[in-house]
């Protein structure tokens, strides 16, 4: 999976139910230089988007979205997986 950028880096380790998209979410410097395009940006945004829904819709926490039916729903809205 490399080149992926992971579910985590957009859940808030000091508010446990708070996703964060955009330039601000969590990563090393190298990984931040390589991400904060605006594509990349915008797919974290929309990722972040589709995990709250899927929080309201199953009523869980961030920590607890089913990753799969995430990333599924994310191909199928047309976002790019390729490494």
């Amino acid at each position: 999976n490399a080149g992926f950028i992971p579910y985590r880096c957009l859940i808030s380790p000091d508010f446990p139910n708070l996703l964060v998209a955009g330039r601000s979410f969590s990563a090393d410097g190298v990984a931040s230089a390589s991400v904060r395009v605006q594509a990349s940006v915008m797919g974290l945004g929309q990722a972040a988007g589709v995990a709250a829904a899927l929080c309201v819709k199953s009523n869980v926490n961030v920590s607890d979205v089913d990753i799969t039916e995430l990333r599924h729903i994310l191909i199928e809205y047309g976002a790019n997986f390729e490494p």
